[in-house]
């Protein structure tokens, strides 16, 4: 009898042992990919892809520690005459488990941009993993270039301003940086244009112990419209984009005439707000821009009084200017035809859903800016 109860406990030991979850198959940070940035690219018929990947042991240190060499970057390519045929191309290659779920970047080429943006998007959210937070970018430069420049101090790309634009933008900035989510809705409302970041090299700006070090730099922006690809416009010419963007923190103006300004001021946090004043296919808007900001330098004889005068002419030249070079390219890059669809829905149907609308430089009726000045830093104006 003992020896048969033996057996039973035994036997119901084993059954609870097996019914046990295990970790047998667990798998370690080190032997998965984590694909950090997508780029797509399309070339003679074909697209292309390219992936930037961390090695996960150098990007995560401990508090106070600094690392003594840069942070090993790989970049993966996969290509075929569909989005997804590229990504299987990219898997048999792969020596370990690719995982999508920590891509922070996605990054068009300008050819890429010229063809079906909406089916590309689709074909990204079918990988397990992508989410919609990833920040998009636009390029004129070689994908895998951007994917292992150098960062300064031999800190993590993850800090880059590639994968971290609001953090570096906090300091100074033109254009907006864009989420995924952002991006499907402006390329799908109707009236609305797409203005996506241009990401560029630039190879003069910084040395490392005299030797010049290539960085990233934001030098435009692509215009989309209707999911159209319009045109790529240089970062002088889209100044006045700031103005209508509640995502600028500070951005610096120049007061003054001729080359050399005769104050700085540093603006923050521009607050816009648009109106439809005139309904019909030559509509009519009103801009109403409220600023605040502090003085950052004097160089002339300016009063305060002459130097909000002459920032607030240069915002309203800004405004205007950006308006006519996107109507040069045929793009309405302020959305006004949002507008119109937003609050006169009916005149946008009988324009035959905003195909007939008339956008010219004076559809901009009237431009009122408010700006104050919050202070002139640790010095009083004048001396």
């Amino acid at each position: 009898m003992r020896m048969r109860g033996a057996c039973i406990l035994f036997g119901a030991c084993c059954m609870i042992i097996l019914s046990l979850a295990g970790c047998w198959d667990i798998r370690s940070v080190q032997d998965i990919n984590y694909i950090a940035a997508l780029g797509i690219d399309y070339k003679d018929g074909k697209y292309v892809v390219y992936t930037q990947s961390l090695d996960f042991s150098n990007v995560a240190k401990q508090e106070g520690m600094k690392s003594t060499g840069k942070t090993p970057v790989w970049v993966g390519r996969g290509e075929g005459y569909s989005l997804d045929s590229a990504v299987n191309d990219l898997y048999t290659t792969s020596s370990l488990q690719i995982l999508w779920d920590h891509t922070a970047v996605i990054i068009f080429s300008e050819h890429a941009l010229q063809q079906d943006v909406n089916k590309m998007i689709d074909s990204v959210f079918r990988f397990s993993g992508i989410r919609y937070t990833p920040w998009v970018f636009g390029t004129k430069e070689s994908i895998p270039d951007l994917f292992i420049l150098p960062i300064p101090f031999n800190e993590s790309p993850v800090a880059s301003i590639l994968h971290a634009p609001n953090d570096v933008l906090k300091q100074q900035a033109y254009i907006p940086p864009v989420q995924l989510y952002r991006m499907v809705v402006e390329l799908n409302e109707p009236g609305s244009t797409l203005l996506l970041p241009s990401m560029s090299i630039n190879k003069k700006k910084w040395t490392e112990n005299d030797k010049e070090v290539d960085q990233y730099q934001i030098n435009g922006v692509y215009a989309l419209q209707d999911g159209i690809f319009r045109s790529w416009f240089n970062l002088k010419h889209m100044y006045g984009i700031r103005w209508l963007s509640e995502k600028i923190t500070r951005t610096p103006i120049n007061i003054g005439s001729g080359e050399k300004p005769e104050a700085v001021l540093a603006l923050t946090k521009p607050k816009s707000r648009l109106s439809v004043a005139i309904c019909g296919l030559d509509p009519k808007f009103k801009l109403k821009i409220d600023v605040d900001g502090y003085i950052e330098e004097v160089t002339g004889s300016l009063s305060q009084a002459e130097i909000i005068s002459l920032a607030k002419q240069e915002i309203r030249d800004e405004v205007r200017h950006t308006l006519e070079q996107g109507l040069l390219k045929k793009a309405d890059v302020y959305s006004l035809r949002k507008y119109v669809y937003r609050n006169c829905n009916k005149m946008w149907k009988r324009a035959q859903n905003g195909a007939l609308l008339q956008l010219t430089a004076d559809s901009l009726d009237s431009i009122e800016v408010n700006v104050h000045i919050e202070h002139a830093g640790m010095n009083r104006l004048r001396r």
